[in-house]
């Protein structure tokens, strides 16, 4: 595999896959709502890393963001879900059987009910996957957990937010298990000031921290 270093650089080598999903009406809403799905593929310097399967039809579009950082599932060497909802987690037989050099990884609370054909290694705050680290981010599901990679300060947030027409929001409440810890870990990742942030649904916005901030009302610049 050709890999581009991410060490003196000022961008983390990334690739975003973005799938689309349907969701009825009654449960987000009173309204259908469509919603685009993110899932990432990253360049890290023992092999790439997977951050969240997406859909159940995104195995494909996974394939090609794995090409375009220069390599095949055979370069796959960890797949990272932030937690355990279908969105994320839809195509992971397909990836993990193509990449059978992966490990599977999932916050601590979540990874016992994630199916997979192989096992789910919890991970902790603090723990890390090669250059990223895992920061948790409980409150959309008990274990969901945020990957932050701290020399280009990118972080990818699963769904501890969102965004919609270039702001940050809140993920909907029919689907957080606990919105007062959701709400801790926003102001948590505030105070982090993240250059980039990676959203699960909607597109990245300049000055991701200042939307955080607009978002929770915190005391946090950036």
């Amino acid at each position: 595999m050709d890999q581009e270093s991410s060490s003196g650089s000022s961008r983390l080598p990334i690739e975003e896959v973005v799938r689309e999903m349907s969701i009825p009406a009654g449960l987000a809403g009173p309204e259908p709502v469509i919603s685009d799905v993110r899932c990432y593929a990253v360049a890290q310097p023992g092999g790439i890393v997977v951050i969240d399967t997406g859909m159940p039809d995104a195995a494909n579009a996974i394939a090609d963001a794995v090409e375009a950082l220069g390599g095949t599932f055979t370069d796959v060497r960890d797949i990272v879900l932030t937690h355990l909802h279908m969105d994320h987690i839809g195509s992971l037989f397909a990836i993990a059987e193509q990449a059978p050099l992966a490990s599977i990884y999932a916050g601590g609370p979540d990874s016992p009910d994630i199916r997979s054909p192989r096992k789910v290694r919890a991970m902790e705050e603090g723990d890390s996957v090669q250059d990223l680290q895992v920061l948790a981010t409980p409150g959309h599901t008990p274990g969901h957990i945020s990957i932050f990679h701290e020399g280009t300060g990118t972080l990818f947030i699963g769904d501890a937010a969102a965004t919609d027409h270039g702001e940050a929001v809140r993920s909907p409440a029919a689907f957080t298990s606990d919105a007062s810890r959701a709400e801790e870990s926003l102001e948590r990742i505030a105070s982090l000031a993240p250059a980039r942030i990676l959203f699960a649904h909607g597109a990245e916005i300049p000055s991701p921290t200042g939307a955080l901030v607009r978002l929770i009302g915190g005391p946090y610049g950036g």
